[in-house]
């Protein structure tokens, strides 16, 4: 039976030592050799996030069937779906009796936690899987849809840069940079992906909250306009990168590039496929595919209530 994670649920869980299998969501945390810190890392993230969290879980019995749980930004509108476990391999499952089933419990966790969110104001659902995971397929049934690709780079920082960006002024990134950043953003990012990353400022920026938190972010200026932004976070001896450069500016990207690889030791770059020239530049510095993944979308559509008139008597 499915239904909301209790205290009682992580109880149970410690004494059959559940979940066994693997997250077979891909958040950011996971990327960078981060990965969640076992079960009781699983257990303080869903217990400690109320208004911020949803997981659902079901039970065959003694066993967990299955869990799945979302976290949320500061006003609920964009949640990332996390954490999901399934028993058995879903591949696996097609060679045993029980793989209509187990589809359909999972459909259903899904469904229910979209269900759930939409009552909390969900607006969007992101989920990252392995590219050929059969996830990607249930999600699309729950109605979830690839938007994009994701390449995960790995390789080695040189500790030698000028960081010297042609014609441009490096700084750190303000809170007043926030409508210069989402005009880059629109200017480099295809149409379609703006859908599921934001359309407007606001979409934009609370997308942008559940995945840059905690990051160092530095911004190339000319002539007061933002032409190129930098985030790096650097945690357990490994250097994460993302990087935008306006397309006017394109002598930018080597200088941004070479300016992160400044800070030596490993560096994981987390690369959207429409950014080949970022791709091409770092597999030209020796980096090595280390994972491929797609990025899902579920929008929500929320209920509206229509004002309208009612005879009353008086």
């Amino acid at each position: 039976m499915m239904h909301a994670f209790h205290l009682s649920d992580a109880l149970r869980c410690l004494l059959v030592n559940a979940p066994q299998g693997p997250n077979l969501a891909c958040p950011r945390d996971s990327l960078s050799g981060t990965r969640f810190l076992g079960n009781p890392k699983l257990w303080q993230q869903i217990l400690a996030q109320r208004r911020h969290r949803i997981t659902l879980a079901w039970w065959e019995g003694r066993h967990l069937g299955g869990l799945a749980s979302a976290h949320a930004g500061s006003e609920c509108r964009v949640w990332e779906l996390d954490y999901l476990y399934l028993p058995i391999n879903l591949r696996d499952s097609q060679r045993n009796g029980w793989h209509d089933t187990l589809e359909t419990a999972t459909l259903e966790l899904l469904e229910q936690l979209v269900q759930v969110a939409g009552q909390r104001c969900a607006e969007r659902i992101f989920l990252r899987v392995l590219a050929g995971s059969p996830v990607t397929r249930l999600a699309q049934r729950a109605g979830f849809f690839p938007s994009f690709e994701e390449i995960l780079l790995e390789g080695v920082g040189n500790q030698a840069s000028t960081g010297e960006a042609p014609q441009a002024r490096w700084r750190d990134r303000l809170p007043r940079d926030d409508h210069s950043l989402f005009q880059l953003f629109s200017a480099t990012t295809p149409s379609q992906v703006r859908i599921a990353l934001g359309l407007t400022f606001d979409q934009w920026k609370e997308a942008r909250e559940l995945r840059h938190q905690g990051y160092r972010e530095r911004v190339a200026e000319n002539n007061g306009r933002i032409t190129g932004w930098l985030s790096l976070l650097a945690r357990w001896r490994v250097t994460e990168g993302e990087v935008m450069v306006h397309p006017d500016y394109p002598d930018l990207l080597p200088a941004l590039l070479d300016l992160a690889l400044a800070h030596g030791g490993i560096h994981r770059w987390l690369v959207p496929d429409y950014q080949e020239r970022v791709g091409d530049w770092l597999q030209g510095r020796s980096f090595r595919e280390a994972a491929r993944y797609v990025v899902l979308v579920k929008t929500v559509t929320a209920r509206v209530l229509s004002p309208g008139m009612a005879p009353v008597e008086a």
